[in-house]
């Protein structure tokens, strides 16, 4: 690899690292932050997803218009407005419509520097090393993320950390790593020539070529629910479990992906697109089902907090949680599948979008489900939801995919 390049290498794994730590003490305590501060209930819970996620169906239009500055400075751009709403969030104390508002520009940025994350780590990756270098990308941001969430789960159990009104110490801290992070993607951005990370054209792109691509966000945008939203649920509304223990489970699930996303990066180039969406499925059902069946027997009384099935209730939980190492599978995808390099940013932004239309979709539905037939079928949902990795899997071919 050319001196330049592992430069770049060495300043986006700072940037991942940074962006990692900033999304651990702000994203991964939202679900604690909106139970304690605004005392939401199930119901509201599932709603407020929309604003939060409906960002993700404005990416693809974002790239599409933003795409001539290429993915360096567009990065740049969506690291300010992750840095905004932090702000807000971390220096004031809101009301809910306020929050709601600078939520939306929080996720955003968040929503817009995803695909340009995945699309700036394969842009770095040595030719026939994609999944070698997603996964050591991904161990880094895993790595940091666990940092994070020992500090959240430290400060709140030692009282460092609080959500009372005013001041929000891990907002403002993410805050501060954000900024960092702009300023290390504006270096990247001016050292590194214009043509790399171009997008090729600034319209919005659908191909039917790409509809494997597609089907599995379709299928991730519903299976990211549970961990995102329902999973912490069980945790923070069945079990009356605080921050403290939520941060305490990420930190194990982090220790566990330090190793398990380099290992999905290393299978992926050994085993191919279609092998490792078979596997992806299989977990996803497993786990996914172990849930709401636990989940199901605590809704009903079969057992209460603090005896020693709850045990397999923190366990299936890591195990749902860890699933999202698998979405390294679909970038890789994406890349192998690719028409012209071009195209992948743009692809990638469809992709989230077309993940989050269920996002938006899936939340209230699934909060409707839990209240009326009962927390286990939204795990069972989001299982079924596997079919559509089988199905792409299956139009993936036997033929390996090889554009990478």
């Amino acid at each position: 690899m050319e001196p330049s390049k592992k430069r770049a290498v060495r300043l986006f794994t700072l940037v991942i690292a940074l962006t990692a730590l900033a999304n651990g003490l702000g994203s991964s305590i939202f679900s604690n932050y909106f139970n304690e501060v605004y005392h939401i209930d199930s119901i509201q819970r599932g709603f407020i997803e929309i604003p939060r996620e409906s960002p993700g169906v404005l990416c693809m239009a974002l790239v599409a218009a933003l795409g001539s500055l290429g993915s360096l400075w567009m990065s740049v751009v969506a690291q300010l407005l992750l840095l905004t709403g932090l702000v807000v969030m971390g220096l004031f104390s809101p009301s809910y419509g306020v929050m709601l508002v600078f939520l939306f520009i929080h996720s955003l940025g968040m929503h817009l520097f995803m695909p340009l994350n995945d699309a700036i780590s394969m842009d770095l990756a040595e030719k026939g090393k994609v999944g070698t270098a997603f996964g050591k990308f991904k161990g880094v941001n895993t790595f940091f993320s666990m940092a994070a969430a020992l500090m959240v789960f430290l400060g709140f159990r030692f009282g460092v950390f609080h959500f009372g009104k005013g001041f929000i110490l891990p907002f403002a801290i993410g805050a501060a790593a954000t900024a960092a992070a702009v300023v290390l993607l504006a270096r990247m951005a001016v050292s590194i020539p214009r043509q790399s990370g171009h997008v090729k054209s600034h319209k919005l792109l659908f191909r039917r070529a790409y509809m494997p691509y597609y089907m599995v966000t379709l299928a991730y945008g519903c299976q990211k629910r549970i961990k995102i939203v329902f999973a912490p649920w069980v945790i923070i509304n069945l079990l009356g479990q605080g921050a403290d223990t939520v941060a305490l489970l990420t930190i194990v699930v982090h220790f566990v992906g330090t190793w398990f996303a380099p290992l999905i990066g290393r299978l992926l180039d050994r085993m191919g697109v279609r092998r490792m969406l078979w596997l992806e499925a299989g977990y996803i059902v497993l786990s996914f089902t172990a849930m709401g069946l636990l989940a199901g027997q605590l809704a009903g009384g079969a057992f209460s907090s603090g005896g020693w099935q709850t045990w397999l209730v923190f366990a299936a939980y890591i195990l749902c949680v860890l699933f999202e190492q698998f979405n390294m599978v679909h970038s890789f995808m994406m890349r192998s599948m690719a028409l012209d390099p071009g195209e992948v940013t743009q692809t990638l932004s469809v992709g989230l979008s077309v993940d989050h239309v269920m996002a938006i979709v899936a939340s209230p539905i699934m909060g409707l489900i839990w209240e009326g037939w009962g927390v286990q079928y939204v795990f069972y949902l989001a299982a079924l939801s596997a079919i559509l990795q089988l199905a792409a899997a299956g139009m993936v071919g036997k033929t390996e995919l090889s554009r990478v």
